[in-house]
């Protein structure tokens, strides 16, 4: 879905929205609006496709993972989504950042690890590596690589504080620009107010799941500034 700002004159940046585990939901579409809000093109990937929006965590877990379990192939179909979003009238093909949320976090720092075009990755409540799965480091050093932006809670248990310690490392590593913004005591999903949250309106009562209206706040202030800056 894509959201071009009310007026320009001349072409802009665009930055890919990739969704949490439940897809293409009204959260992640606002998300994409409010980037043409700041002068962006805002272009929100439907991860799922014709397997529409799944509401509840345990139907969205199941379609998740795969994705998690064939990250390659994620891969290749956001490139292809970010291929197209520069190629768009009105976009500047030369800049490009991509938000990512939750599971979308996880693939959006992907992007970052192998894509060479893109300028700017932010990883908001994302997850840094896939439950069970620990990966060897993807880096490699001919990739110029992206400013990256990672926004996270200290209480959050889809991605402990040592899956931190661990891409800190590999991004030092790598030597990469890199800002990690920690909000204290925060969970999963801080932005995502009870009304937008699909397990809450399905009768589910998610415990590592709590919106924070300051930590949502703060959080957009961040991305607002790190896209300015990087694009």
């Amino acid at each position: 879905m894509l959201f071009y700002p009310e007026s320009f004159d001349k072409p802009v940046p665009a930055v890919l929205i990739i969704p949490d585990y439940h897809g293409l939901t009204s959260y992640a579409k606002a998300e994409a609006k409010w980037l043409s809000e700041i002068g962006l093109v805002g272009y929100c990937v439907d991860i799922y496709g014709e397997k529409g929006v799944p509401r509840t965590s345990q139907d969205a877990a199941e379609k998740v993972i795969p994705l998690f379990n064939n990250r390659a192939a994620v891969l290749n179909r956001l490139s292809i989504a970010l291929e197209h979003a520069c190629s768009l009238e009105g976009v500047d093909a030369s800049r490009s950042g991509v938000i990512g949320f939750s599971s979308g976090g996880l693939f959006a720092l992907d992007m970052a690890r192998r894509i060479k075009s893109i300028q700017a990755v932010a990883s908001v409540w994302g997850v840094f590596l896939p439950w069970e799965l620990k990966p060897s480091a993807m880096i490699e050093p001919s990739v110029d690589g992206a400013s990256l932006l990672f926004i996270h809670g200290t209480d959050d248990n889809f991605n402990p504080m040592d899956s931190n310690m661990n891409l800190i490392r590999e991004l030092d590593q790598a030597g990469t620009d890199y800002q990690l913004k920690l909000l204290g005591g925060k969970k999963h999903a801080f932005s995502l107010k009870t009304s937008d949250n699909l397990e809450v309106l399905s009768g589910e009562e998610p415990q590592a799941l709590l919106y924070d209206e300051a930590a949502d706040l703060r959080a957009r202030q961040y991305v607002k500034y790190f896209l300015s800056e990087a694009l």
